[in-house]
């Protein structure tokens, strides 16, 4: 069972047309302009304060409605993408529009190079057994 029916299945009908109301809202407003919570809780059939509850106090609510919001994003891809080729096509592309798609296709990753500076690098067979002996005294247990 996916993530977003076991949620379901633990919401109330009105609370999961409260999330898709919510998400909505925050996501994508269809006239541009967000509604209050108010008129938001008026739609929905309750209080004020009961949508607060649910929206910030319910951990089942908020994941659904978070779910819900991360689907409503997902259709806008293209026109992020759209954009972001804008960025890099434009009279100055933006290095950091460059950097944001060379690393979404896996062209640039972040590297670490860790290095041991020693001697040369080299221990003998003899100077491991030594520090192997000295352990428990370094770490302080008796033999």
């Amino acid at each position: 069972m996916s993530r977003m029916k076991e949620l379901e299945a633990k919401l109330t009908l009105q609370q999961r047309k409260a999330a898709q109301v919510v998400a909505s809202n925050e996501v994508t407003p269809e006239d541009g302009n967000k509604r209050s919570q108010d008129a938001l809780a008026e739609e929905i059939g309750v209080s004020r304060m009961t949508l607060y509850r649910w929206r910030f106090q319910n951990p089942i609510f908020i994941e659904y409605m978070n779910l819900l919001a991360d689907d409503m994003l997902s259709g806008h891809r293209s026109e992020v993408y759209g954009q972001l080729l804008k960025l890099i096509k434009g009279p100055q592309p933006s290095v950091k529009a460059i950097d944001l798609f060379m690393r979404r296709h896996g062209l640039l990753t972040d590297r670490q190079i860790t290095t041991n500076e020693t001697d040369d690098g080299a221990r003998s067979n003899e100077d491991i057994e030594k520090e192997i002996e000295d352990l428990p005294d370094i770490i302080g247990e008796e033999e």
